[in-house]
């Protein structure tokens, strides 16, 4: 599958609201996780930005800030039940943060992004899997930290792992 079908299929869901595109690098993070192949067969660049997946960029860049009205209706027979399962849950998820609050999440010193790749250099899938798996790990074990502490209840542990889930 194309990351562009994967786009969009978010302006789809996502109808009448900014649709960040930043979101389908999540999708690439937890798809092989869930279902045991890539979310789609682009690759993910390290830009200025953080992550890009160039042809989506190139597709909708000329939108800049503005709401995107519409859809292409041929991509959306494309989407499997996995990736509009994967697609749901990371609008839900990651839907209400704005490009920049994207960006400080995934693209801070020392992850993946920034370590060893020169501009405009493909991100291999592996480090992407790596990145999002020691993540989870982190939250878990700061949720875990937490309920011990008693700083938080089993109902705020429940809604913190049910966030970080897709």
């Amino acid at each position: 599958m194309k990351a562009i079908a994967t786009a969009n299929y978010l302006l789809y869901i996502m109808s009448d609201t900014f649709a960040d595109f930043g979101n389908i690098k999540f999708g690439q993070g937890y798809y092989p996780k869930k279902y045991g192949r890539p979310f789609f067969d682009n690759a993910i660049e390290v830009w200025n930005q953080g992550p890009i997946v160039p042809e989506v960029y190139y597709t909708y860049k000329k939108y800049c800030d503005k709401l995107i009205k519409g859809y292409d209706n041929n991509m959306i027979d494309e989407i499997t039940p996995e990736t509009e399962d994967i697609l749901f849950n990371i609008a839900r998820k990651y839907g209400r943060f704005t490009a920049g609050a994207l960006q400080n999440m995934i693209y801070t010193v020392g992850n993946q992004w920034t370590q060893v790749y020169r501009l405009h250099t493909e991100i291999p899938l592996i480090a992407i899997q790596y990145y999002f798996a020691k993540a989870e790990a982190l939250i878990l074990a700061k949720t875990v930290s937490l309920l011990k502490d008693h700083s938080i209840n089993n109902s705020n542990a429940v809604q913190i792992c049910r966030f970080m889930l897709i």
